[in-house]
Parts: structure tokens; sequence; C-alpha cells
């Protein structure tokens, strides 16, 4: 067996089609950035846009993926006691994360591929 890997999940407004809540264990990642790579027993951190009023900017939970195909990934939802602020997961992660997460103003619904360390030291805040 594989040692899991750590993804960074950005939600948007989940009130358009085809949209979930974090809550759902559901995620619809942009098209535009398949094919995704998560599998069973990866952990994806859960952050919410501005968009998402209920935690806006910031991260309520993490997900241990449990299936995915070509559009949608499952996983199971982890909530944190308290949502942690944007603030908090930028000063969690390495430079090169960091660096990858200045790009979510383009996309609500984006995932990418986190440093096992800045996954577990963010969720330390959680």
């Amino acid at each position: 067996m594989s040692s899991p890997r750590y993804f960074f999940a950005v939600f948007g407004n989940p009130s358009p089609p085809s949209k979930d809540t974090v809550e759902s264990g559901i995620y619809h990642p942009h098209p535009k950035f398949a094919p995704f790579e998560p599998r069973p027993g990866d952990f994806l951190l859960l952050y919410c846009t501005n968009g998402y009023v209920r935690y806006a900017k910031s991260s309520p939970g993490y997900g241990v993926v449990v299936r995915h195909d070509d559009l949608t990934i499952e996983y199971d939802y982890h909530p944190f006691p308290k949502p942690f602020p944007i603030k908090d997961i930028r000063n969690a992660f390495r430079a090169d994360d960091k660096a990858k997460l200045r790009n979510i103003r383009f996309s609500s619904h984006w995932l990418f591929e986190l440093n096992k360390n800045s996954f577990l030291k963010a969720k330390e805040f959680g």
C-alpha cells in the first residue's frame, strides 16, 4: 500500500448547479484540472472562498478520500472544532504551497497537491 498524499480542495459558492457543500463529502473540482489525482486514503484540506458565506476564507475541516471518478471526489468529512482562517493556513504552509495558494483567486473549485508537512501543520490549527 502506498503512502497517502495530501491535497488542498477549494470550495466556492455551493449554490450553482453541480456544486456541493463542504459537509456533503462530495467535491466537484473544475474540469480543467482533470484528471484528479487523489486515491482512496488520501487527505484533502478543505478550504472555502469568500463566496462560501458560512465558512468564508477559512478551512472548516478535512476529508479522507473514499472514491473518485472523472468528475467527482467523494470523501469522509472530518470537521475541525472551529474553522481556521486563511492567514493561519498561510502561516502553516511551506513556501512552495504558499505560492500555489496565491492562485486560488483564479478558480473557486480548484484542487492541488500539498506537501505532507504543510497539511499536518495546517491541521494542527483546526
